[in-house]
């Protein structure tokens, strides 16, 4: 009877599977970007084919905290655009992704007490996958890296700006943000 029951599934599943019709709009938040002092983020997707998808997305975080008398901030105005490209389907499984971006930052406190600040643009590349949970929600991973060129980067050796280390526009290349994602497929 298990038996009976299993390919009748299987079978619906394989013949129906015709008539679905992937999903073309997705919204998703990075839970990781929240434990970095608050940072608010949302990325939407559109399909565009079975392979392909465009992506735009905004981070923020407009806090400074005093953790044990120091004065702590990963300040950031952050938005994107780019592409994915799907292994399989849009909004399942492997993918990899290129994006443009525009940045703005002060950050302090975090490892060290030195005051970074800037400007900039760049371009990334990231690497994840997506794993269906529903028909409407998914957990996603992915890793990347952006390089690009601060036009406005200052260093400071602390939050008050007693010591300038540096002041001058300079290339960059980091890790990209690092991501545990839950998406909303509509």
């Amino acid at each position: 009877m298990r038996k009976l029951f299993f390919y009748l599934i299987l079978s619906m599943a394989l013949f129906g599977a015709r008539d679905v019709h992937a999903q073309r709009i997705a919204v998703s938040t990075n839970a990781l970007d929240y434990l970095s002092l608050g940072t608010i983020n949302v990325e939407g997707g559109l399909s565009v084919e079975q392979h392909w998808s465009l992506w735009a997305g905004v981070r923020l975080n407009p806090w400074t905290w005093n953790i044990k008398d120091v004065e702590t901030r990963n300040q950031q105005t952050t938005v994107w655009l780019g592409a994915r490209w799907w292994s399989w389907y849009v909004y399942s499984g492997w993918w990899v992704g290129a994006k443009a971006e525009y940045l703005d930052y002060s950050n302090t406190g975090i490892w060290r007490p030195a005051l970074h600040e800037g400007s900039g643009v760049g371009l990334g590349l990231n690497v994840g996958y997506t794993r269906m949970l529903s028909p409407h929600w998914n957990i996603e991973f992915s890793l990347g890296a952006v390089g690009g060129y601060l036009f406005k980067y200052g260093l400071y050796s602390s939050p008050a700006r007693h010591y300038v280390r540096s002041e001058e526009p300079h290339a960059f290349l980091f890790p990209d943000n690092p991501s545990i994602a839950i998406l909303y497929v509509f």
